[in-house]
């Protein structure tokens, strides 16, 4: 009863003052206090992302979702362009850019402009632009459950239009589930590193994420499993290497990431 009190705690803290300076203070204590594993894996991935992402840096956080990586990069002194094409996940964005360097763009990324059909999932992480997607989420054991509540129209950009508005960023983070694909192809720039995902619901996509121009040569690559924030392997490879070997790498999990650093920078 306590651990269900302070989630329901949590929860009505968070509607009420995300977007308030002194929300990250609370959330901190509260963590701290009551759930110790998820105040471990914020330091976590600020470790982890602090060999990607610098002070002064731009990121462009494509499928933002609610802010959580967003948060990380500010917190290693970065500015980031959160884009998201969930309406409601948005106006958590927006909260999160009163008080963060974060400028929040309402749309989906691909290889050109124009218009998508948003399905929408009450589990909103799962949201998708990719009907394959939507159809495998819902036969798939793990999402059959979620409940999808509509479809809306939402735009869409090239990542090369919106560099032309903000800058090139120096990282970019890429979950659109089962759209990275057509995110990198709308991509010519070459930032300093980036990932995208790797996901059971369409392998493919990640495969076909390798063959991108914008990833045909000068990247390095390794792969993280599910939440873990480890590398698979000791030694980066090319990229043709990688995506050889990621049906091995990524096993029973359900999904995992993809690094790709410029290849000078480990020389």
């Amino acid at each position: 009863m306590l651990a269900f009190n302070v989630s329901k705690m949590e929860a009505a803290a968070r509607r009420l003052l995300l977007g308030s300076r002194v929300y990250p203070r609370l959330r901190l204590g509260y963590q701290f206090l009551f759930d110790r594993p998820r105040f471990r894996y914020r330091h976590r991935m600020r470790s982890f992302y602090s060999s990607f992402v610098q002070k002064g840096d731009l990121v462009f956080d494509v499928g933002a979702h609610v802010g959580r990586h967003a948060e990380i990069f500010t917190d290693l002194g970065a500015r980031v362009v959160s884009i998201e094409p969930n309406p409601s996940c948005c106006e958590q964005l927006r909260c999160l850019a009163k008080v963060r360097d974060v400028y929040v763009e309402n749309c989906a990324a691909g290889d050109s402009p124009g218009k998508l059909k948003l399905r929408i999932c009450e589990d909103s992480v799962i949201s998708t632009v990719v009907e394959a997607w939507y159809e495998g989420a819902k036969r798939s054991p793990i999402h059959q459950g979620a409940q999808w509540l509509e479809s809306v129209e939402v735009n869409v950009v090239t990542l090369d239009r919106l560099a032309e508005q903000h800058g090139t960023p120096t990282f970019v983070k890429i979950d659109a589930e089962g759209y990275d694909d057509h995110v990198l192809k709308g991509m010519s720039f070459r930032p300093r590193a980036l990932s995208f995902e790797y996901n059971r619901l369409l392998p493919q996509t990640a495969e076909r994420c390798f063959e991108t121009p914008a990833l045909s040569s000068g990247y390095e690559f390794n792969f993280s499993c599910g939440p873990d924030l480890k590398y698979v392997s000791e030694n980066w490879m090319s990229g043709q290497e990688l995506s050889k070997r990621l049906s091995d790498y990524a096993a029973e999990e359900e999904y995992g990431d993809v690094f790709a650093r410029l290849s000078l920078l480990s020389d």
